[in-house]
């Protein structure tokens, strides 16, 4: 009889010895997620796209029990920082990479890494002809206005898109959509220079043996305009006096003038 109630004793401290085990393992964490530092990072469904020339992305790290454990299989495309508070992500090289952040007690999320050059777009709201030439008669005027505002390189709705595969910014790639449809996509190759007043000249040569030279400016002129309205912010324009002087010899000067998004002409 004894010998039972002791054994029922050390079967009865061995299940709470075990319940109190097993009631320490908190398995109720919070997943393990990122939280940008600044806002500009791209971060969607755990994957990143970061450009490549880039001083890197700064996330906090959130979740799972507090103490983290960072691992890049590869840290050719990409390398981390981690220092107890902030993780940067670095770029190395174009391509994809992963990274991992883990903890001790088993939670773990993983990061896909796109490193890409980098890309500006610049969205065209409005396009506007000016002509200039004391001899052009009315009617001449407008159809040379109008006729600029047709053959615009992008349209109203349409956009130019600059990957830049240098890091100073100054040359690459360039895709134009002429419109809001993206009809009529053409590729080529830019150029671009800073003036010393602060706009950027930029030269568009295409595959299919078009060239642009176009001006980024914070203004224009209205001294040159033939229209009353000022033209506020960004615009893109285009001295196009060569292509319609033979036609019109009484033409002093004519411009394309592309407003970008948010402003108007």
């Amino acid at each position: 009889m004894r010998k039972n109630i002791l054994k029922g004793l050390l079967c009865l401290t061995l299940a709470i010895t075990a319940l109190s085990f097993s009631s320490c393992k908190d398995d109720d964490y919070p997943p393990i997620t990122l939280t940008s530092v600044a806002s500009e990072a791209l971060l969607e469904n755990n994957t990143l796209e970061i450009p490549l020339f880039s001083p890197g992305v700064s996330f906090y790290i959130m979740g799972g029990n507090g103490s983290y454990i960072i691992e890049a299989p590869s840290t050719d495309k990409i390398d981390y920082r981690y220092d107890g508070n902030q993780l940067t992500i670095l770029p190395q090289a174009l391509g994809n990479a992963s990274l991992t952040i883990s903890d001790r007690a088993g939670n773990y999320m993983t990061l896909q890494v796109n490193v890409s050059y980098p890309e500006t777009t610049y969205h065209v709201s409005e396009v506007a002809g000016i002509a200039q030439g004391g001899g052009l008669t009315q009617d001449q005027t407008l159809e040379i206005q109008n006729d600029i505002e047709a053959n615009s390189p992008v349209q109203a709705g349409g956009k130019y898109v600059f990957t830049y595969t240098n890091e100073s910014r100054s040359e690459g790639m360039v895709t134009l959509y002429a419109d809001k449809a993206g009809t009529n996509e053409r590729h080529g190759i830019f150029t671009q220079t800073a003036s010393d007043n602060g706009d950027q000249k930029i030269h568009i040569e295409l595959t299919d043996g078009k060239s642009y030279d176009l001006i980024l400016s914070s203004s224009f002129n209205p001294d040159t305009m033939t229209k009353t309205e000022m033209i506020p912010g960004r615009i893109l324009w285009q001295d196009v006096t060569d292509v319609y002087r033979s036609l019109y010899p009484a033409l002093e000067k004519a411009y394309c003038l592309q407003s970008i998004p948010g402003e108007t002409l």
